[in-house]
């Protein structure tokens, strides 16, 4: 026990003044590295933002549209005959093509090859009897002078036999003209390239007077008809009068058939509002040569379109997103943010055409903020 204390003293004489050396070092280190109080700076940060310098441009307003292809020229074959049908081009199938000139359908002949002998021969007997009454006639006249009779009468001169020849020459001359019409009516042409729509006859069968045989139509040129909405009728330039477009004046349109862009042009304005979609309406060509041989344009195809209008002066041409309740953000000419109110003249899918309300200097805003305020530094390269 007496051993443990005087190990106690030992250590407290030893180490006792050690410790509270310790101690002192460190409490002093610790002020020494206590930080100071210093203030701190609250730095102010001007965001960098993307804008687009605004300029004002001439501009063509853009109309879009959308229709159904139908060809330009269409036509029903009709018989003009009785007749039986004697043979069908391979062409004259539905969807099939054929040239200009091509021969569709022919209808038996024989009748009116006979009929047209028969016509010839009539004009020949004709003319050989006009030929005789003119000689009687002038016989007549002769004999008349002869015996000293004076003015001779019309019937002693053969003037009634004479005109009934001349009539009876100019019937035969028709006859034989329609007799000639009817054999070539017994044939169908082509009258131009194209498609067959439907096929209504086949060989045997027996026409009448007025019998659908088929329906064609043209390849050459085609036809959109595109309503036109209200806000955009003035924007046309047209008159809609249903008269022909001069050349001059046409539009120009954009089509997209399958992806790919096919031109046109406006030939006429509709003179009536349409009554399916109570809209005025224009309506486009489009050449076959327009698709290059690609076999694009399609009859009752749908087609969306883009119409060419009238200029528009002094607008400034406007990402659709960035207008905000007819009003949109800039950076003015002292590199501030400023709302403007603005004046839309129209919308042209994605993109606004604005009139009013911006200013020379200003700089459209296309960065998202965190918030926007008017006044608000910001800063951007010049470009």
């Amino acid at each position: 026990m007496q051993k443990k204390i005087k190990l106690r003293r030992k250590m407290k004489k030893y180490f006792g003044p050690g410790f509270l050396l310790l101690s002192m070092l460190l409490a002093f280190l610790m002020i020494l590295n206590k930080p100071s109080a210093a203030v701190e700076e609250k730095e102010i940060k001007i965001p960098y933002v993307k804008t687009m310098m605004l300029l004002p441009q001439i501009v063509n307003a853009q109309i879009s549209s959308q229709g159904f292809i139908k060809p330009r020229s269409e036509l029903n074959l009709l018989s003009q005959l009785n007749a039986r049908v004697d043979w069908v081009s391979e062409k004259m199938e539905e969807g099939s093509s054929f040239n200009l000139g091509d021969t569709l359908i022919r209808l038996d002949p024989r009748d009116y090859e006979l009929a047209l002998i028969t016509a010839d021969a009539n004009v020949l007997n004709a003319e050989v009897n006009l030929e005789r009454e003119k000689a009687e006639s002038d016989l007549a006249s002769k004999e008349w002078k002869r015996v000293g009779g004076g003015i001779g009468t019309a019937l002693a001169l053969r003037k009634p036999q004479l005109a009934q020849a001349k009539a009876t020459l100019e019937a035969a001359r028709a006859n034989l003209e329609r007799a000639k019409r009817d054999l070539d009516r017994a044939t169908f042409i082509a009258p131009f390239n194209g498609r067959v729509r439907s096929k209504n006859t086949d060989i045997g069968s027996t026409v009448f007077l007025g019998t659908l045989l088929g329906n064609i139509y043209s390849t050459e040129y085609f036809e959109v008809q595109l309503p036109i909405a209200d806000q955009d009728v003035n924007f046309t330039g047209l008159d809609f009068n249903g008269l022909q477009i001069p050349d001059e004046k046409q539009l120009q349109v954009s089509f997209n058939l399958g992806g790919q862009k096919v031109n046109g042009k406006v030939i006429r304005a509709e003179a009536e509002v349409d009554p399916k979609t109570r809209m005025l309406s224009v309506v486009a060509s489009i050449s076959k040569n327009e698709d290059e041989g690609k076999n694009l344009i399609l009859v009752g195809q749908y087609t969306q379109a883009m119409i060419s209008g009238t200029k528009v002066n002094e607008v400034f041409v406007i990402p659709r997103t960035n207008i905000r309740n007819e009003s949109l953000w800039v950076v003015d000419s002292n590199m501030e943010l400023m709302n403007r109110p603005v004046n839309v003249l129209r919308y042209e899918n994605e993109y606004a055409l604005v009139n009013e309300g911006i200013e020379k200097g200003d700089r459209l805003l296309l960065s998202r903020l965190s918030s926007l305020i008017n006044g608000q530094k910001v800063t951007y390269s010049i470009d």
